[in-house]
């Protein structure tokens, strides 16, 4: 085979009218690099090629049934290689010969790699679901235009899937501009409630930051020692929740102000760092607590370079007690981690 092609992509899509109009699924396979960690060879295969993992078929926990047997360690494939001189790529290997029975060509458009809803269909769907229909009214209707279920060219699943996406991105959306909403009104009925957001390029929320008027307070009083904690994405929304806290007189814990930023980079942390100094009215704290986030370290070291940095003592305790199983050591690590002695009587101790 002759065939040259611009692109890899443009190859796998021409394997693909191949497989589409030879009755066979298709799906990418192995790729090779050069020196500049470019892609020069890809290969194509029929979608029943290799074989399950026998791991699989012998695991002594597995609860559920296997799924039916789909693949036949096909041997079907397209090989194809950049060349580099004339920058096209070029078909180094064909084969075409299956060892498995053909799709028949009336239910060819409804393997996995050949099926997708047109834009048109997502359109339909758009417009009927909001005038309320359920997703299983609409399918009908259009199976019933198509000549049935088999001729749409999605199944069922695709459907519900893309509603389903649909759905939560505006659940998403309209969640944002609810909170911006609230923390605003919060705003209008406690004078001293202040919140600060950033937009991404793409017009999306970017970082979150909120203070209520006690917490604005509470920071003047309590705000030389602020520990500097995340979450880890512990929400729905997948975002690392940041709490500005600290303690009180009375050695109660006290909650300073809060964020959500994009992502755990140094960028999102010092947005995060500086807006909590714009509203705590430029008070610079003299401590930092922190976890081992090296970001958030940094973060620290240029916008409060003056302030001792120190590690949260139940993550210096989980770390260390977490590499033995010597339960005298945790106990005696745990006791001269909280207790209240000098360098020479711990080192002693240790000792």
């Amino acid at each position: 085979m002759k065939k040259v092609f611009q692109s890899e992509e443009c190859a796998y899509e021409f394997y693909g009218r191949l497989g589409k109009c030879n009755e066979f699924g298709v799906r990418k396979g192995d790729y090779a690099k050069d020196e500049d960690g470019s892609v020069v060879r890809r290969r194509f295969f029929c979608n029943r090629a290799g074989l399950r993992d026998g791991k699989h078929y012998n695991r002594l926990d597995r609860k559920r049934c296997h799924r039916p047997e789909t693949r036949t360690n096909c041997q079907a494939l397209m090989s194809v290689y950049l060349d580099k001189g004339s920058s096209v790529w070029k078909v180094q290997k064909v084969i075409l010969e299956h060892n498995h029975e053909l799709i028949p060509m009336g239910m060819v458009h409804m393997i996995r790699s050949f099926r997708a809803i047109s834009g048109s269909a997502k359109a339909h769907m758009d417009g009927m679901h909001m005038y309320g229909l359920p997703t299983s009214k609409i399918l009908g209707y259009m199976a019933g235009i198509a000549g049935g279920y088999s001729s749409l060219g999605f199944t069922e699943k695709d459907a519900y899937n893309y509603m389903d996406r649909s759905k939560r991105a505006k659940v998403v959306d309209g969640d944002m501009n609810v909170a911006i909403v609230y923390l605003e009104g919060k705003a209008a009925a406690d004078p001293m409630s202040m919140d600060r957001y950033n937009l991404t390029e793409e017009g999306m929320l970017g970082n979150m930051f909120w203070a209520d008027g006690p917490s604005r307070v509470d920071f003047q009083h309590f705000g030389d020692v602020v520990a500097f904690d995340s979450t880890y994405k512990k929400n729905k929304y997948n975002r690392p929740l940041v709490i500005f806290l600290g303690s009180n007189n009375h050695k109660q814990t006290t909650i300073f102000g809060f964020g959500l930023v994009l992502d755990e980079t140094i960028s999102s942390y010092k947005w995060m760092l500086e807006n909590l100094l714009e509203v705590m009215c430029g008070k610079l704290s003299s401590v930092i607590v922190t976890d081992g986030d090296e970001s958030m370290i940094a973060t620290v070291r240029e916008v409060l370079p003056r302030a001792t940095h120190r590690l949260y003592a139940w993550h210096l305790q989980k770390n260390v007690t977490s590499n033995t199983n010597e339960q005298m050591f945790c106990d005696f690590f745990a006791k001269w981690l909280y207790a209240d002695m000098e360098v020479e009587e711990f080192e002693c101790e240790w000792a």
